[in-house]
């Protein structure tokens, strides 16, 4: 019992850390504090009592840098993040009974899928929140003037979906009041992310040059034409969305100084991840709410 308080702490306590080092130091958490969580969760692993339960963890874990890992070089997610992930799957690889009553069975499953659920859910919440505000302050014009019908289109067919979705579940599953406000949560600010994407997606980017490129950015090829994409491809081979040092050596090397649109004001992931945390141990993955 005191050996999982440990866990428990630990976990938290590098959650904390990791959301400090996200909010105040531009999003960048040290090498070294995130291979250290990983030695400590590796650590952690040691300690259990049986063969099977540490080479579970192991497994866990390796899966997670496996997938990340390839996540992380497509240009959707930081490298730190995915080390975060790992972390917290050598440290609790198995979802443990909630701490607050009442929460659901969680049936043994990895207790990352229950903090990648709440993180992804807090995720929606937080964008329309802050960038909302941001955008309208640093774009300088009425928000109302990004939309146009497809972004209505797509917006009136994701909450028609949405809503049919939730009938479904009110009338044959039963959902409760709980998993039914979580799903009507994630209607009201997935339609937001779709109405605003434009200005939102804008109040989170940069335009800079190579000189102030920065290993792990990731640059907004969405706000890129084809023909300004293809001519930046055409005179740096290895351009890509994720911004490598050996993307920046060639560049520079052939003194590429085409300004790009980059995410250096993107979502502080380790903020919805600790956040993510904290619900997965009080309340279990909230997706068992939604799908009793």
């Amino acid at each position: 019992m005191e050996l999982f308080t440990i866990r428990i702490a630990s976990l938290i306590i590098i959650g904390i850390v990791y959301m400090l080092f996200d909010l105040f130091n531009k999003r960048n958490v040290p090498t070294i504090f995130a291979y250290a969580t990983l030695a400590f969760g590796f650590g952690m692993t040691l300690l259990y009592p049986t063969q099977a339960l540490i080479l579970e963890s192991l497994a866990i874990s390796f899966i997670v840098l496996g997938l990340g890992y390839v996540v992380y070089k497509i240009g959707q997610i930081g490298a730190a993040d995915i080390i975060e992930f790992a972390a917290i799957s050598l440290i609790i690889p198995l979802q443990p009974v909630p701490l607050l009553a009442g929460a659901p069975g969680q049936f043994g499953l990895p207790m990352i899928l229950s903090v990648l659920v709440s993180a992804g859910l807090v995720s929606l919440v937080i964008v329309p929140l802050y960038y909302l505000p941001r955008a309208r302050k640093m774009l300088k014009q009425p928000l109302t003037s990004f939309i146009d019908r497809a972004t209505i289109t797509k917006a009136g067919l994701m909450t028609a979906a949405y809503l049919i979705f939730i009938i479904f579940l009110f009338m044959e599953l039963r959902v409760n009041a709980v998993g039914i406000a979580i799903l009507l949560v994630m209607l009201v600010f997935s339609t937001l992310l779709i109405i605003f994407e434009r200005p939102i997606t804008d109040s989170m980017v940069e335009y800079v040059d190579y000189r102030k490129f920065d290993e792990g950015d990731i640059v907004a090829f969405n706000l890129m034409t084809a023909k300004e994409l293809q001519k930046v491809k055409n005179k740096v081979g290895k351009f890509d969305r994720l911004i490598t040092s050996s993307i920046i050596s060639e560049m520079r090397r052939k003194r590429v100084t085409t300004k790009l649109p980059v995410y250096k004001n993107a979502v502080p992931l380790a903020l919805p991840i600790f956040i993510g945390i904290v619900l997965s141990l009080a309340v279990g993955n909230l997706i068992f709410f939604i799908l009793p």
